[in-house]
């Protein structure tokens, strides 16, 4: 079947009601918010909306799609994009949210686009995607966003571009005041690891780190293996933060003793109340802290052994994590454009 790029019904034309068929018309469109299904009955409510109706519906949608994790590479089982029929649209087009949550959902996407390594400076459709959070009627909606949390401390510098100015880093104080302000502690698919960054122990995580994590449904993030830009401590934290738990191995070589890093990162997750997973290799277990050596360490021989036993470990204290191990990853998600079906 031929597909073809449909213009978006919020903010540019609604199509005729016939042109819609009775189970609804899928859409993904950033401007918009992302995911949601067009139902004939909410159609003719989308005409001759005002910018700021648009703006709020456009919102709602980014908020619901937020909530259900359709952002993710893996959406949760059963969860479906919101419905665009009469009753939701009369409900939603005049519900303007106030500005500390206008800009608590910009923020929220902000650190949704780092997270994922995403570029909105370069990608239109994310920057849509920004307005959409931000419930935006225009760039200049944005730019009063943008300057706020530039005030706020909650990004850094901003980048110029040729629709407006975006700010070009999130920092840490972003991530603490978002997660104040929901409650929560972070994102809930990665697993921090702390460990030895040593040449000799690149198999122990290629071979038994990373994939177990990947087994039980999350993802691994170890600090050398990502670009970023300041201070590693901040970087650190900044993942700690946003991390569902912390796999600390505390192997070291007989010349260079305790790892001192990986003792203060699984410091900083215990004071944050985030599950750290002890191990260590056989050998050396005798190496590690008297502070630290009456936890409960996972010991291993092989990457392999701490594999399966890391996995065990992982799914009985914390639980199967949202990613399935057998989804094939194939780009970013977030910003893709109108589809067909």
């Amino acid at each position: 079947m031929t597909s073809h790029i449909r213009p978006c019904p919020i903010w540019e034309t609604t199509p005729p009601v016939q042109d819609i068929p009775e189970v609804g018309h899928p859409y993904t469109l950033p401007r918009a918010g992302g995911r949601f299904w067009l139902m004939q009955s909410g159609a003719p409510l989308l005409q001759r909306l005002t910018d700021r109706q648009k703006a709020n519906l456009s919102y709602w949608i980014y908020h619901h799609n937020l909530r259900y994790r359709l952002f993710d590479e893996s959406p949760g089982s059963g969860e479906v994009p919101v419905v665009l029929d009469q009753d939701w649209v009369d409900a939603h087009r005049d519900r303007t949210p106030p500005a500390s949550e206008r800009i608590l959902t910009y923020l929220r996407e902000l650190i949704r686009c780092d997270d994922a390594g995403e570029n909105p400076i370069s990608d239109a459709a994310l920057q849509d995607l920004q307005l959409a959070a931000g419930g935006c009627r225009d760039h200049n909606d944005m730019l009063e966003l943008q300057r706020h949390a530039v005030e706020q401390g909650w990004t850094g510098s901003r980048d110029q571009h040729s629709s407006g100015t975006y700010p070009n880093r999130i920092n840490l104080s972003a991530r603490i005041y978002v997660e104040e302000q929901l409650g929560v502690v972070g994102r809930s698919r990665q697993g921090f690891v702390a460990m030895w960054l040593d040449e000799s122990m690149d198999m122990v995580y290629e071979d038994g780190i990373a994939p177990a994590l990947k087994s039980a449904g999350y993802k691994s993030l170890r600090i050398d293996r990502k670009e970023y830009l300041g201070n590693v401590t901040d970087e650190i934290v900044a993942e700690i933060r946003k991390s569902r738990f912390v796999v600390a191995d505390f192997t070291a070589s007989k010349k260079s003793g305790a790892r001192g890093g990986v003792y203060y990162e699984a410091g900083f997750a215990y004071g944050l109340g985030i599950p750290v997973i002890h191990t260590c290799r056989k050998d050396r277990m005798k190496a590690v802290h008297f502070d630290t050596n009456h936890f409960n360490h996972l010991i291993w021989k092989t990457p392999e052994e701490l594999r399966g036993k890391l996995k065990n470990r992982i799914e009985a204290t914390v639980g199967r994590g949202p990613l399935n191990p057998s989804t094939e990853r194939n780009g970013r998600t977030g910003g893709a454009l109108n589809e067909d079906s």
